[in-house]
């Protein structure tokens, strides 16, 4: 298969570091398969494929039939090395982060007196209340007693 990868990479033109840009792959990972080092991996067959729609699956993974659907170079982007001092956009696909979930904020509580009121009408007493700080310290407090 790296054979053919590399006759994918010179049939369109390209040079190794611009095809793992291209397909979204790390250049060292590109380097480690083109030198026999690391296999490709099912992830770097499926970006190659989804970049290439012309070529031809059972080509890229068995060797077998033609590189292209249709015997043209495929119809994806020219690619081309990215420079920062070129102006003119890329034609590399730039992946966009998923963006992050929102943290929802926990509900107000009651404020306490609120809720000893409530439980000393239901029948119950506050024994003791418990309040924790930011530097994992805390305070407790205890009511008096009887009613006091």
């Amino acid at each position: 298969m790296v054979n053919r990868i590399k006759e994918l990479i010179l049939k369109e033109g390209l040079t190794s570091g611009s095809f793992a840009d291209a397909i979204g792959v790390q250049r060292s990972s590109m380097s480690h398969i083109l030198n026999g080092r690391n296999n490709p991996s099912l992830d770097f067959v499926i970006k190659t494929l989804q970049y290439f729609p012309n070529l031809h699956s059972d080509w890229l993974l068995l060797g077998t039939g033609s590189m292209y659907n249709s015997e043209q170079k495929t119809t994806s982007q020219p690619v081309r090395e990215l420079s920062i001092f070129d102006p003119t956009p890329a034609t590399v696909p730039i992946p966009v982060p998923e963006p992050k979930p929102q943290r929802i904020a926990p509900s107000t509580p009651e404020p306490i007196e609120k809720q000893v009121v409530a439980e000393e009408k239901a029948g119950k007493l506050v024994a003791k209340v418990l309040i924790f700080y930011s530097d994992k310290t805390y305070a407790e407090f205890f009511p008096p007693e009887n009613g006091e």
